[in-house]
């Protein structure tokens, strides 16, 4: 909208004691109105006002030019006067003629000077006979230069007024010789004085009238081009001004009007292709707007949009259904405030978004949801990817949450499979196991049995009863022994409980070692453990590293096509805990290695495909990991598991 002046004008209107204040208001001066009307005036006006100016000049200056020549020839006219006086003898003629001539308004003095400056006849008689002296102001303006240069009139100031001074010489002429004698070229000089005040006072009257009809001609112009600027510019600018706000306002369909063929039509039609093209834009992103909306609406998956101050900028159905809000009601809020207790993240210190905001890396976070009255156990995943701006920080953090308590149920059938297969590849170690002492102990058994045959029990000596002993002792032992064999085996056989807690990685690992090392001893593979001191308490689940240990054992075992080889397991302990198990096995070869942690990719026989993949998937739920460190076909593999250290051993 064109900028405007508003001039108010206060009127009072009341008695002594009461005062009421009316306000007037002038018509709104646009800013542009003015500004073209002071320019166009000022172009105007100014060369008007310079020609005026040097037109009044000329006019002076001819007027002045015009009265040097009147001068002149009035001098002349004197001199003719004063010649014949002489020539008579008459004196009294020419003084009456000075006298006239300097009755005249204009004629300020009239003079005949001698060769000595003496005043001889003058219009004032009181100054005939005083002498004027050439050094005097009035006359060095024509005795500071030569003779030959001096002008034969000259404009001085003589008592505060500007004088036109006329001098002209009296010759000495042969009929004057007589009386004056021929030695002198000059009898005289004869001096007219005419004010130029009339003249001064004419130029001053004509400039005011040039000046009073310069500004009645520019504030004609300034009101003419006030209304012609208003009428033909500024009020089409003001509607499509009022076009422009209403369409940014939201009536997109609002159009400029169009009225003649000039500049401003032109702009009002490229104003309306404008419109029309943003209109179109805006069409096209609101039906975008909306397929993505309804896309994201139409997902199982809670998705909400965080700034870096933890506002929630956009949110779908699936999570405005979980908060029991609207997603416009979400906008704006703090997720904390919006969330509550209504998801599990509302307790944990360092949330996905946070640590996002933070690395500018996807983040990800399990979180189990305990069971209601109202609803079962439910297991929680999110992922937190960030949106970085132009500058390359993060300005806004994306949440997917996930239902994925059915996966993890079905990850767990499947790690029901892959233990099955872990136990039948354990079964004939293990029965080997048990077989030898189950032996042992049944010849333990026969032995007294059959010294218990041979004897009463009253015949019995010392040396039998210590024969029975120690036949008793060794059946003890090889029954503690069997017990301890399956008490692992079926301890592995367990499922997994969820729950994570400190654990003692090395006293875990050696236990795994012994349920799969008579598997080794049985394949000629040599198992062996490095040195397992000052390992620190790690944040996990005994049965999932039991599980995940003897499946990368297992693996290891079966990657050697003959006895010989060697499987050694070492810790190494900086930022988190790693435990690599390294063989001397076949190798995995390049194409095998980029779907190493793939399910159902196998090269077993009657492998299942699941043993890797749900080893890492188990890991990755309490932040570790499961990666191939190396692998060289022909030369064995190295493959590592990674454990957070709990929180205290970190400290």
């Amino acid at each position: 909208m064109p900028a405007t002046f508003r001039i108010v004008v206060f009127v009072g209107v009341g008695s002594q004691h009461e005062l009421t204040m009316r306000r007037l208001q002038i018509p709104y001066i646009e800013r542009l109105t003015a500004r073209l009307a002071i320019g166009i005036t000022l172009l105007v006006v100014v060369p008007l006002a310079l020609g005026l100016y040097l037109l009044s000049r000329y006019e002076y200056e001819h007027t002045i030019t015009a009265r040097r020549a009147a001068a002149e020839l009035e001098n002349r006219m004197l001199e003719a006067a004063l010649r014949h006086q002489m020539i008579t003898r008459d004196s009294g003629l020419m003084a009456d003629v000075l006298r006239e001539v300097g009755r005249q308004p204009e004629v300020r003095r009239a003079m005949v000077l001698d060769h000595d400056g003496v005043i001889r006849l003058s219009s004032r008689e009181s100054e005939v006979g005083a002498r004027l002296s050439a050094s005097s102001p009035t006359c060095l303006v024509c005795h500071t230069q030569a003779p030959e240069a001096r002008p034969r009139s000259v404009i001085l100031r003589d008592e505060g007024t500007d004088v036109l001074r006329s001098v002209l010489p009296i010759s000495n002429r042969s009929e004057c010789q007589r009386c004056h004698g021929a030695a002198q070229k000059l009898n005289g000089i004869l001096i007219l004085d005419v004010s130029l005040a009339p003249i001064q006072d004419q130029l001053r009257a004509n400039i005011n009238r040039m000046g009073m009809a310069t500004t009645a001609l520019a504030l004609m112009l300034l009101l003419g081009v006030g209304v012609l600027v208003r009428h033909h510019i500024l009020v089409r600018l003001i509607r499509l001004g009022r076009t422009a706000r209403s369409i940014a306002s939201g009536a997109i369909s609002e159009r400029a009007e169009v009225a003649g063929d000039d500049v401003i039509a032109t702009l009002a039609k490229d104003f309306n292709s404008m419109a029309d093209a943003t209109s179109s834009l805006i069409g096209e992103v609101r039906e975008r707007e909306q397929r993505i909306s309804g896309v994201l609406n139409s997902l199982d998956d809670g998705l909400i949009v965080l700034d870096k101050s933890f506002r929630i900028v956009a949110a779908n159905r699936s999570i405005s259904r979980r908060l029991c809000a609207y997603p416009e009601a979400l906008r704006g809020r703090h997720c904390r405030d919006a969330i509550g207790h209504q998801l599990p993240c509302h307790d944990d210190d360092i949330c996905p978004t946070a640590r996002c905001l933070s690395t500018g890396l996807l983040q990800r976070a399990i979180y189990q949801v305990p069971a209601s009255p109202d609803a079962e156990a439910r297991v929680q995943e999110v992922y937190a990817s960030p949106v970085f701006s132009d500058d390359g920080s993060v300005s806004q953090v994306v949440e997917v949450w996930r239902d994925i308590t059915e996966r993890v149920r079905e990850e767990e059938r499947l790690a029901e499979i892959e233990r099955l297969s872990s136990l039948g590849v354990l079964a004939s170690g293990l029965s080997h196991e048990v077989n030898t002492p189950l032996a042992t102990t049944l010849a333990c058994a026969e032995s007294i049995l059959d010294q218990l045959d041979q004897r009463d029990a009253a015949t019995i000596g010392p040396d039998t009863l210590q024969a029975i002993r120690e036949s008793a002792g060794i059946i003890r032992g090889q029954v503690l022994r069997c017990r301890t064999i399956t008490d692992q085996f079926l301890r592995f056989a367990r499922g997994i409980p969820p729950s994570i807690e400190p654990i003692d990685l090395p006293q875990v690992v050696i236990g795994i070692i012994s349920l799969a090392r008579p598997t080794a001893r049985e394949a000629g593979i040599q198992l062996d453990l490095e040195d397992a001191g000052n390992v620190p308490l790690v944040v996990a689940n005994t049965e999932v590293v039991q599980h995940v240990v003897l499946n990368l054992l297992v693996n290891a075992i079966e990657s050697f096509a003959q006895p010989g080889g060697r499987i050694v397991l070492r810790f190494i302990v900086d930022a988190d805990v790693r435990l690599q198990i390294r063989d001397t096995g076949c190798g995995i070869p390049p194409e095998v290695q980029r779907h190493l942690f793939e399910p159902f990719r196998t090269r077993k026989p009657r492998g299942t495909g699941l043993g890797l993949f749900l080893s890492r998937t188990f890991m990755r739920r309490f932040s570790g990991d499961v990666r191939l460190v190396d692998s060289v076909v022909g030369r064995g593999s190295c493959v590592e598991i990674v454990f957070s250290r709990s929180a205290h051993e970190a400290a």
